[in-house]
């Protein structure tokens, strides 16, 4: 690359909402962008007509149907480093909830005009293509994308959170909310989000998936002394990070196996 050159980057979207590409056009992460960056592709902003090849490609969504995959590895082929963006790109996010449903029944109900898609179990991307880096949350922290720009202007690593949930809570002086009575992933999931959902009394959802050492045993354990089943944090840790957290729990048990 010549020196003063900016990076090409190309934004993307597979099969999700779109809340993770609308973070991108938050003005100071939009600013900063465009000073680093020369953006070849965003959807939300101009025509994917550039065929290059670029140095960083963000994905966000979950991968549903084959033209997800076909779109993944044509974007790999054409990309230096690959961003996963927000949870659906992360760790699966809401979509991958259907691994635990009957598909049947999903199928019918939740994908009749596109069947002709063929579609897939939802996954994270990661399950189809090699991800260099990730952005989690959903949708992904304001602050996390400004500093991982940041770390990509100064040529230096850039590194994600990795301590759990709790530990923010405890800097901030949250009041524990499983304490309260209430159900939280907070400490088997990883933080870096600035306990925003505890802070306001919303108990995590283990969004930005487990943590590096979760230890979801004996975190079971804890939830049955407080009354809780199996069933009932099953159910929770599905809705975003049900496929991550079952890896880690695989390693000892198997849990979600029904």
């Amino acid at each position: 690359m010549k020196k003063n050159e900016k990076l090409k980057i190309g934004i993307y979207g597979i099969s999700g909402c779109a809340g993770c590409l609308l973070t991108f056009l938050y003005e100071p992460v939009f600013r900063e962008i465009s000073k680093i960056f020369d953006i070849k592709s965003f959807p939300l902003i101009k025509e994917d007509k550039y065929k290059g090849e670029f140095d960083y490609v963000f994905i966000e969504g979950t991968v549903c149907f084959d033209d997800d995959i076909i779109m993944l590895k044509e974007l790999r082929n054409r990309a230096k480093k690959v961003v996963a963006l927000g949870a659906c790109a992360h760790v699966g996010g809401v979509p991958s909830m259907r691994n635990f449903m009957d598909n049947e029944k999903i199928i019918k109900f939740v994908y009749p005009k596109y069947n002709h898609l063929k579609s897939s179990l939802p996954e994270p991307i990661d399950k189809h293509i090699k991800v260099d880096c990730y952005l989690p949350q959903c949708p992904p922290s304001k602050s996390e994308i400004l500093e991982f720009i940041k770390c990509i202007a100064r040529d230096i690593e850039f590194k994600n959170y990795e301590d759990p949930v709790c530990f923010e809570c405890r800097k901030m002086g949250n009041l524990c909310l499983l304490d309260k009575g209430k159900l939280c992933l907070g400490p088997v999931t990883n933080g870096g989000c600035e306990a925003l959902c505890p802070g306001n009394k919303v108990t995590c959802y283990g969004c930005r998936g487990p943590c590096r050492d979760a230890n979801l045993k004996a975190f079971l354990e804890l939830l049955k002394e407080k009354g809780y089943t199996s069933k009932e944090l099953e159910e929770k840790m599905q809705t975003f990070a049900g496929l991550k957290f079952k890896e880690e729990e695989e390693k000892v048990s198997k849990w979600l196996e029904k």
